[in-house]
């Protein structure tokens, strides 16, 4: 196999029995920006400033958003509102949760972690979904239920409905869903513009977009925004129900619903992000744009196994092939491989490649097995 040495706190491994033809005064490239020319020298990724800044907004946001509803489930003792207030607090712990996920992922590659840290980003994003399954979710519905008890055990005194908290639920709700809606509509802006950077066919969807984005942090975006809306919309719904049917077990069931919702909205962003934490495969187009690749070029004579590539962050992705190259081509290994790296990247140049070509031989036993690329 094709790959290049690491090295770590600046010491360049000497494998027994492999010769390297490279002076010693040379500074060699950090972990595996070797393999990879778009990577820093020190084999980190690039810096992206403007998901630092969609991440730093959102926290800002939803402690703002958060210090108004508990301010008003104080004056009101909403439960759809302490329900709101707990969903508000558990995204703003998500929010630190995602910066500290991506200023992790830009830690260099090491003998321990030679492919550096770009997957934190996925551990964090999976994090948040635990966090807001379990604080959002589960700790809403339980106490939402538990107002439900207390109203259905307290006689008819304890139904009636204060209209004039309920009214400040109301407009509170109202404000805090267009400040959600809008912070979702930038959420929706963003993803649509990097459906187009990768290069994905055909029209954008949302819901195409989910399936097959690899940005676990625009995802939990999209998740928290959409759930708070929805959210907003139960407890508008609850409270208004409440003053117009004089109950104020309304209320309480709009907070269980949002507790419900979170849950479920947990689960599914999850699923999601464990797939992506587990390592998720790049789209069919871009598997596609492989494979024509390696058919154009001219030094490989025959693909040994079908390539694996697995993102290990949203615009980073692992390349493994394994070829036969052409006799007739006299030319050596290593500028073959050289040649199909660079071929590679100008095709795929929305993506950082990490490209691994192992050259071997067609072996008919071999070819009668089902195998993996790795021997």
């Amino acid at each position: 196999m094709a790959t290049q040495d690491r090295k770590e706190d600046g010491q360049q491994a000497q494998p027994v029995g492999i010769i390297h033809d490279v002076p010693r005064n040379r500074p060699q490239p950090n972990g595996n920006a070797a393999m990879n020319h778009d990577l820093a020298p020190d084999g980190t990724e690039p810096h992206n400033a403007k998901i630092g800044i969609a991440v730093i907004a959102a926290l800002l946001a939803n402690v703002m958003v958060a210090a108004v509803k508990f301010v008003v489930f104080l004056m009101t003792h909403s439960a759809s509102m302490l329900s709101e207030s707990v969903h508000s607090l558990a995204d703003s712990g998500n929010e630190l949760t995602l910066i500290i996920g991506n200023k992790l992922s830009h830690r260099p590659p090491s003998r321990k972690h030679p492919l550096g840290w770009s997957r934190a980003r996925y551990l964090a994003s999976f994090i948040v979904a635990v966090s807001l399954f379990a604080i959002g979710g589960v700790y809403s519905a339980s106490e939402s239920i538990a107002k439900i008890r207390e109203v259905v055990s307290g006689g008819p005194q304890a139904h009636v409905v204060n209209v004039h908290s309920m009214t400040i639920v109301l407009v509170v709700t109202v404000i805090c869903a267009a400040i959600e809606a809008w912070s979702l509509h930038n959420g929706i802006k963003e993803a649509k513009e990097r459906f187009e950077e990768t290069h994905d066919p055909g029209p954008f969807s949302l819901i195409k977009f989910w399936r097959g984005t690899k940005s676990s942090d625009l995802a939990v975006v999209l998740a928290e925004d959409t759930l708070a809306v929805v959210g907003l919309a139960f407890a508008f719904l609850g409270s208004l129900l409440a003053i117009l049917t004089g109950d104020e077990i309304w209320d309480a069931i709009g907070g269980t619903s949002i507790g419900v919702l979170l849950i479920v909205g947990a689960l599914l962003l999850g699923a999601q992000v464990a797939s992506l934490l587990i390592g998720e495969g790049a789209s069919d187009h871009t598997y596609r744009t492989i494979t024509q690749v390696l058919a154009d070029n001219p030094d490989v004579e025959r693909v040994l196994a079908d390539p694996a590539a697995m993102h290990l962050s949203e615009k980073r992705i692992l390349v493994l092939l394994k070829v036969q190259f052409r006799n007739e081509t006299e030319l050596d290994d290593a500028v073959a491989i050289n040649r199909l790296e660079e071929q590679l990247r100008a095709a795929i140049p929305y993506y950082t490649l990490d490209i691994v070509v192992e050259p071997d031989t067609y072996d008919p036993v071999k070819a009668a097995k089902i195998e993996d690329w790795v021997d």
